[in-house]
């Protein structure tokens, strides 16, 4: 954890080498053998996560509540992918950011993450009620 609080214009970038289990036909029979939609949400989540994390206390995590993906280009196996996340507004325990991504040859994508940080414990409790 930082003393710094997280500011509206901060931002964050994680990349990845697709290989086969980023795939679409992973996803859905019949499709390309290009990265999917569902793995590029899943960066973007990373993506945001991790940075979030470096704010929040051991007793406290963040999660997703909302994402919109705009998938504007395929990037094939062995193309890096690279997620920038921007932090837009930071309204405790609300977090809306939006992002790009992008391939080494063009953007790939774009959207708006939101992120709540919460108590884990609670959480985790009532968590444990619907099992």
């Amino acid at each position: 954890m930082t003393s710094r609080q997280p500011a509206a214009g901060d931002e964050a970038s994680e990349s990845v080498t697709v290989g086969p289990e980023h795939f679409a036909s992973r996803m859905v029979s019949g499709t390309p053998d290009v990265f999917s939609t569902p793995d590029l949400a899943a960066l973007v989540e990373k993506t945001a996560a991790g940075w979030l994390h470096g704010f929040v206390t051991a007793e406290q995590t963040s999660v997703g509540s909302q994402i919109t993906v705009n998938h504007t280009a395929a990037t094939p196996e062995g193309k890096r992918v690279t997620v920038t996340v921007r932090l837009e507004a930071a309204e405790p325990p609300r977090y809306d950011f939006s992002w790009t991504a992008r391939d080494e040859a063009e953007d790939v994508g774009s959207g708006t993450h939101q992120r709540f940080v919460v108590e884990r414990e609670r959480f985790m409790r009532r968590v444990d009620r619907k099992r």
